[in-house]
């Protein structure tokens, strides 16, 4: 679109007219999809390697080359020349900031945060703030107000644009996230590092935990600016969604952790500054990648056929990967009950029977469904969703909804609803599924294949074991559990052993790739006295009943651990109907902004 906008130089006004994309940093639009030629080798088959560095000398990849998530990202790469760079203080830049008339807003764009980035491209970050909080000099107006918020008391909303694992790019501002801007918040996008970040020699730069430490030294730039930019710097509220939800959710339980202090230092953050959050909320986070096999085999463990609208993955699973599901979530049963998780509200042990079906975990989390149900349909039954059928017509499946796009967050075909009387039950005030299973099976099947984030294969349909790379490998395994299935599957799948078992072994003697997955797992700190972390005030966790891109209980192992080990206010729930994305309702993310921060 065209965007007017007014240009500020030495105090004076210059109006100009620019093309602009309607952008957001809504990463739902980056995605996991499959890109058939970059999987292959030279010889046209998947590139394969049967133990962790077999073959890798060649995954270094030439500068230049797309990845095949390259474009997806609702955001825009800037040219090295405009970037703003050269100093750490805003005020340096007092004659940079844009006005934009549409918007209501000044924006100061491309200003990288640290003093020696890996690629300052991807280490810089876009900065808005509500006209009424800035003087047309570029100096703040401490007069204005907007919904009762001033330059010195408005929250500045820090949201990601990470997917995937993908590095982001600084999203510019549009109509998908003015209203922050209306509401009277600061809104920054910082662009970080991915999995796919290479510098000019081929060398990856940006695998974990690359992103993580970007943000957090976007976030201690913000702070050393606090007296020459509007926002108040201690109500830093992080926003991400997938594996931007999980950066979110680190972000709000690693605060100022020493472990990631060489990697800060090394970029030039700025030390003498803290990178704690007051509040963050994590849209259906792809975290505890440590267990997020096992978990997903619980989950889908009675389901073993799938189907992957984005990669175009379907079929049932092979007798071996039915084996290696069944003592995957074996596993996690034994994980779940060794966590000691408690109700928050009853204060009861939350344990899972040995069958993975009982427990009061199991009902713990079938109460989450229920209860994402039950508020659907009672704002379905009162009126307050904006629906075009009626509540029998919803329950019986008698309308049509648009499905799954390729792309999370992308709108697919019409299709029709679905029939929830197989496992749903609605007396007018409460729903109750069946089970789990059933609830699953008609309503959320599975969608990726055993070993859904440690692929077999590994190869890029899994953004994970991209994640876990190092400078010269693009992927690696990364699961420390695999192996010991392996070796209890050796004799049964002898030719699966022997095709895996090397390369899975590796993944426990490698010290360093340990490291790397520890600083990227929030339950690695979350009520860990040594770690000393400062975990946010506020924390709101929102996921799907509709996704199926991890397993439900990962978001609830997060929640629970932070309720029960932390003074965290945490806001926890699953929401119906929404699948993979920013799982919410609309208007409840600003209004819980506000309870926060009007308080």
């Amino acid at each position: 679109m065209n965007l007017r906008r007014v240009i500020l130089r030495g105090g004076l006004l210059m109006t100009a007219t620019v093309s602009a994309y309607a952008l957001s940093g809504c990463q739902s639009a980056q995605t996991e999809k499959i890109q058939t030629e970059g999987q292959k080798g030279e010889s046209g088959e998947p590139e394969h390697s049967d133990n962790q560095n077999q073959d890798q000398n060649d995954q270094k990849g030439e500068k230049g080359d797309s990845p095949f998530y390259a474009g997806m990202a609702m955001s825009e790469t800037p040219d090295l020349s405009e970037l703003l760079t050269g100093s750490m203080n805003l005020a340096d830049y007092q004659d940079k900031w844009v006005y934009y008339e549409e918007y209501g807003c000044y924006g100061l764009e491309y200003v990288v945060y640290c003093e020696n980035p890996a690629d300052p491209v991807k280490e810089c970050m876009n900065i808005y703030v509500p006209e009424a909080y800035m003087n047309s000099d570029g100096t703040i107006n401490l007069e204005g107000t907007v919904n009762g918020y001033t330059a010195e008391t408005a929250p500045i909303i820090y949201k990601n644009g990470i997917g995937g694992y993908a590095q982001a790019d600084a999203s510019k501002m549009s109509e998908k996230n003015r209203s922050y801007i209306d509401q009277g918040y600061i809104f920054v996008s910082p662009a970080s590092r991915g999995k796919e970040t290479q510098a000019e020699d081929g060398t990856y730069i940006g695998k974990s935990p690359a992103g993580l430490v970007d943000l957090k030294a976007g976030i201690r730039f913000l702070k050393a600016n606090d007296e020459v930019m509007a926002g108040d710097a201690d109500r830093i509220i992080s926003i991400g969604t997938s594996a931007g939800g999980a950066m979110s959710a680190l972000l709000g339980s690693t605060g100022n952790v020493s472990d990631y202090d060489v990697y800060l230092k090394e970029i030039g953050a700025i030390m003498d500054q803290t990178d704690d959050v007051y509040a963050a909320q994590a849209y259906c986070p792809i975290t505890d990648l440590d267990h997020a096999d096992q978990a997903y085999e619980w989950m889908y463990e009675n389901l073993q056929t799938y189907k992957n609208s984005r990669s175009n993955q379907e079929g049932e699973s092979s007798d071996f990967e039915k084996a290696v599901s069944g003592l995957m979530a074996s596993e996690y049963v034994d994980y779940i009950n060794a966590l000691g998780l408690k109700d928050p509200e009853t204060g009861e042990t939350l344990t899972l029977g040995e069958d993975g079906r009982s427990g009061s975990f199991y009902e713990y989390m079938k109460k989450q469904v229920e209860d994402a149900a039950t508020k659907y349909l009672t704002k379905l039954s009162d009126g307050s969703l904006s629906a075009t059928y009626s509540l029998d017509d919803y329950l019986k499946g008698n309308y049509t909804k648009t499905g799954r796009g390729k792309r999370p967050g992308e709108a697919g075909k019409e299709e029709a609803g679905t029939d929830l009387s197989s496992f749903l039950t609605w007396d007018g005030t409460t729903a109750k599924i069946s089970s789990l299973d059933d609830y699953l099976s008609a309503y959320n099947p599975r969608m990726k294949t055993v070993m859904a984030f440690d692929n077999l294969e590994m190869t890029e349909n899994s953004g994970e074991n991209l994640e876990f790379g190092d400078a010269d490998h693009k992927y690696m395994h990364f699961d420390s559990y695999m192996s010991g299935v392996l070796e209890k599957l050796k004799e049964s799948f002898p030719s699966e052993y022997a095709e895996y078992a090397d390369a899975y072994s590796a993944v426990n003697g490698d010290q360093e790739l340990a490291e790397r997955k520890k600083l990227l797992n929030p339950l690695n700190y979350i009520g860990n006295q040594d770690a000393k972390a400062d975990t946010a005030k506020y924390i709101r966790i929102r996921v799907g009943t509709q996704d199926a891109d991890t397993s439900l209980s990962i978001s609830a192992e997060v929640a629970l651990t932070l309720q029960n080990q932390t003074d965290a206010d945490v806001d926890y729930a699953l929401v119906w109907d929404q699948p993979h994305g920013d799982a919410d309702y609309d208007g409840e993310l600003i209004e819980w902004i506000d309870q926060i921060c009007q308080k």
